[in-house]
């Protein structure tokens, strides 16, 4: 498990999901509860998808979930355009990280494409 700990879009995934878990806490209730809920679900999505990619023996169950972080990442743009759009506060930079991470998921999928 200290392996994994050690993968930079690991910690760069866990560091961003705080950081949004902590902005959204400070929503109104029905913008935490609705938007902010599955914001807050699909970044950690992110993450664990990535930990659980890890643990699979099968090349095939690493990269089902190395491809479902990848979708979790986009579905994590989209929040946070719709949060943009209902004037929840300033979510650039939060979508600024996002677009960093894309890169380095699409590497690391790679890199384990051809581990097989």
């Amino acid at each position: 498990m200290e392996k994994i700990r050690e993968l930079r879009v690991f910690v760069e995934t866990e560091e961003l999901s705080d950081r949004v878990w902590k902005y959204v806490a400070g929503w109104d209730d029905f913008a935490r509860n609705t938007l902010g809920t599955e914001l807050v679900n699909s970044l950690d999505s992110i993450n664990t998808c990535i930990v659980e990619s890890y643990s699979h023996k099968s090349h095939q169950g690493r990269m089902h979930y190395l491809y479902t972080a990848r979708g979790a990442l986009f579905k994590s743009f989209i929040l946070l355009e719709k949060a943009g759009r209902r004037d929840l506060g300033a979510v650039k930079d939060f979508k600024e990280s996002l677009g960093k991470l894309m890169p380095q998921i699409n590497e690391y999928i790679q890199a384990q494409e051809h581990s097989g």
